[in-house]
């Protein structure tokens, strides 16, 4: 599934049908270059959400939900150890990101690790996908709880 239609379908699925969303696909000298500067974290990673729905602007323009940038070559090291299609992972980076851009924040508990992934696992569904193929994914998730 293209991924400009797998966002329009994970938005509309969301309530947000008329919101505007940038994607980004990146390498990882990219990655690592934002994640040093917006995370203090000097490595590569899978997926980063910037939220234009926080901060000091954010009713300036409330359809725009900001950005998702996904790693590459991240995401295909990803696909080929979890012998998932790469567009398989590009959909689950994605929906990873647009969660965290209307606020789903694994990183604050338990609560909110399990509300994030149950919505993970239903968007994933609504794309086509089964809970099994993403085993690896959410056994990761779940060992981080």
């Amino acid at each position: 599934m293209q991924i400009e239609l797998a966002a329009a379908r994970i938005l509309n699925a969301l309530g947000y049908t008329d919101a505007e969303l940038s994607i980004a696909i990146v390498d990882d000298e990219e990655m690592t270059r934002l994640n040093r500067e917006y995370r203090r974290i000097d490595s590569t990673t899978d997926v980063l959400a910037f939220p234009m729905l926080e901060g000091e602007f954010s009713d300036v323009n409330p359809e725009l939900l900001g950005d998702v940038v996904i790693s590459a070559p991240t995401a295909h090291a990803m696909s080929e150890s979890a012998h998932r299609s790469f567009a398989a992972v590009l959909n689950l980076l994605l929906v990873h990101g647009i969660l965290h851009l209307i606020g789903y924040d694994h990183e604050v508990g338990e609560t909110a690790a399990r509300a994030m992934s149950e919505k993970t696992l239903e968007l994933l569904q609504l794309l086509g996908y089964t809970e099994e193929g993403f085993g690896w994914y959410f056994d990761a998730v779940s060992d981080l709880i």
